[in-house]
């Protein structure tokens, strides 16, 4: 009787390196996340040569810019969890990060959906200006008004070092944002409790050109 391949659970593996650490995974879950992985895999190879991929041998070569840890935390949240172990908690800021940015990257559109569900705001993880960046470099809308709030209220006022994290413009709009405490009295200096809990979503949105709708720091 003549044999046949299941549409679902025969799979093919294909291996890839990130820097010097070799991973080996399923093509088809690659193909139906990722329009990226799925054009990849259409080119044919050149005639004579070995299939990249389809060995340690011959990898398919991921970007200088790909971590090990990045692509381990993206096939966790990828791959099935009774094979591979849980996927990754919902407080682990730097592994949905890694997620975040692979996913936009390779456009998987569900995968990156998932992550920035994951990423709610996380006080007293990095700095204000750390997870600003962060927000700016990887599009976490949901961090922004938080981001900027956090650092507003700051007793220090922005340094050196912020400007070289957040750039000039950033930093400029930031210091806008500090001052409009002027007007009212109120200032941002060690022991004054009311310049610390003023809440300037209002002030962020139009200095920072946000939309209404962009989460302020209880959403």
């Amino acid at each position: 009787m003549a044999q046949f391949k299941d549409d679902e659970f025969y799979m093919t593996f294909v291996t890839f390196r990130v820097r010097d650490c070799l991973f080996r995974v399923p093509r088809q879950t690659l193909e139906a996340q990722s329009p990226v992985f799925k054009d990849m895999f259409l080119f044919p190879p050149p005639p004579d040569e070995e299939v990249e991929g389809s060995s340690d041998e011959r990898p398919i070569a991921l970007p200088e810019d790909v971590e090990v840890d990045d692509f381990r935390r993206l096939l966790k949240v990828l791959l099935p969890t009774s094979f591979y172990g849980p996927r990754l908690p919902k407080n682990d800021h730097n592994g949905w990060i890694s997620v975040l940015k692979l996913s936009r990257m390779w456009q998987m559109e569900e995968l990156h959906c998932l992550a920035l569900k994951n990423l709610k705001y996380p006080a007293g993880w990095k700095s204000a200006t750390e997870k600003l960046a962060l927000a700016l470099k990887h599009e976490i809308n949901a961090w922004l008004v938080p981001g900027i709030n956090e650092l507003a209220r700051r007793p220090e006022p922005i340094s050196v070092e912020d400007t070289q994290v957040l750039g000039l413009e950033t930093a400029l709009k930031v210091a806008a944002v500090r001052e409009s405490l002027v007007p009212n009295g109120l200032r941002l200096a060690a022991g004054s409790r009311d310049a610390a809990n003023v809440d300037f979503t209002d002030v962020i949105r139009e200095i920072f050109n946000l939309p209404v709708n962009t989460p302020g720091p209880s959403q």
